[in-house]
């Protein structure tokens, strides 16, 4: 077992990033750093910086104005964090954060593997500030991950020249089960950030039409974000307020009693106009391991999570009389709902199981 360290940037993990908390619960590793993209707290919170550049205000100053530097000085804190705990393999999260780590990964003799995501493999804007970087960090990687074969091209075109792995979301299959479709109320759910991305809008309005043929379907959407008051508005103003619920943030237990009370899983994913796109949805694989049918696009790894016409239904980005049509049609039919879901079920057992995709990964850090 060698000794590793796992990198990422967000203190408090969004309910977005499961997959992480996923990985930071089962992977076994023996030190943590986080704390924004020069990931600078340990486990215990304490900083791996010593004397003045522990305290936030200087830290936060040199940071801002004199970023140059401000790394200079980050990697030899990093250096002394990762000799000082015998540090042999370090897992960042994000490819931001593997830009800020691996010079002190090179230089303390730390194996590094860059774990990406999503919007750090697509966003215009990361891209060409970051796309150099990229490069001189993978000649220094042992390994990139990426979660789908979209994303896998994405970093291939980019230049980056050292072995790049698909490895998937695993999900945890036991949490997520139980969903019986053909006995469901006519109920679709939404689960994600109200962002560009996953085009809530697109969503509201294909159910919007979706409506007028199941006239007591309900819409139920958990999460918030930026586009979240817009939803609400435009649910107003298309006068469907009464049959969509806004929930907010919930707990990932809370959203698993949700699916579980579900006809189908709902998400329209796409490119937005900067660039971001998904990596492999973790809701999507969560609503399928359940037992629901999705509907969806035809968008980075959601291709490969949801088989069209077997586990659910797929539209070309911005197809709204697509997804209006799918999401009548398994509303009218709850039988084929709860075909698709079953289908959908073993799909996620065969491919995206929790321990079979960390394990997957541990092989790789190891």
């Amino acid at each position: 077992m060698k000794n590793i360290c796992i990198a990422y940037p967000n203190k408090t993990l969004t309910f977005s990033e499961t997959f992480i908390k996923n990985q930071l619960n089962s992977i076994p590793h023996q030190n943590e750093l986080t704390g924004g993209r020069w990931p600078y707290l340990d486990q215990d919170k304490k900083s791996i910086f010593k004397f003045l550049m522990s305290v936030d205000l200087i830290r936060g100053t040199i940071k801002h104005f004199f970023p140059t530097w401000y790394q200079s000085l980050y990697t030899k804190a990093l250096i002394r964090f990762l000799k000082k705990n015998e540090t042999e393999v370090l897992l960042a999260e994000y490819g931001p954060t593997g830009v800020s780590v691996y010079e002190g990964c090179k230089k303390a003799q730390v194996e590094l593997v860059v774990h990406f995501h999503g919007y750090d493999a697509s966003v215009k804007k990361i891209l060409d500030e970051y796309k150099d970087s990229y490069c001189k960090m993978a000649e220094t990687a042992k390994c990139i991950v990426a979660v789908s074969n979209d994303m896998r091209k994405q970093l291939s075109d980019l230049g980056i020249n050292c072995p790049i792995w698909k490895i998937p979301y695993g999900i945890d299959t036991n949490r997520f089960v139980g969903s019986n479709p053909a006995q469901s109320k006519p109920v679709c759910v939404f689960v994600g950030r109200f962002t560009s991305k996953k085009a809530p809008f697109v969503t509201i309005k294909a159910f919007a039409e979706a409506l007028k043929q199941v006239p007591d379907a309900k819409l139920i959407m958990v999460g918030n974000g930026e586009l979240f008051e817009a939803s609400v508005n435009l649910a107003k103003e298309l006068k469907i307020a009464g049959s969509i619920d806004f929930k907010g943030v919930k707990t990932p237990q809370e959203i698993a009693c949700i699916l579980k009370e579900a006809r189908m899983f709902v998400q329209h994913s796409v490119v937005s106009s900067t660039g971001d796109s998904e990596g492999t949805p973790n809701t999507i694989l969560e609503a399928s391991a359940t037992g629901l049918p999705i509907v969806s696009t035809f968008h980075a790894g959601i291709k490969e999570a949801v088989i069209h016409e077997k586990t659910g239904f797929l539209v070309n980005e911005y197809d709204e009389e697509g997804m209006a049509h799918y999401i009548t049609v398994l509303l009218k039919d709850p039988e084929l709902a709860a075909k698709m879901g079953c289908s959908a079920r073993q799909h996620i057992l065969d491919n995206y199981e929790l321990e079979t995709q960390i394990k997957k990964l541990y092989d790789v850090l190891c």
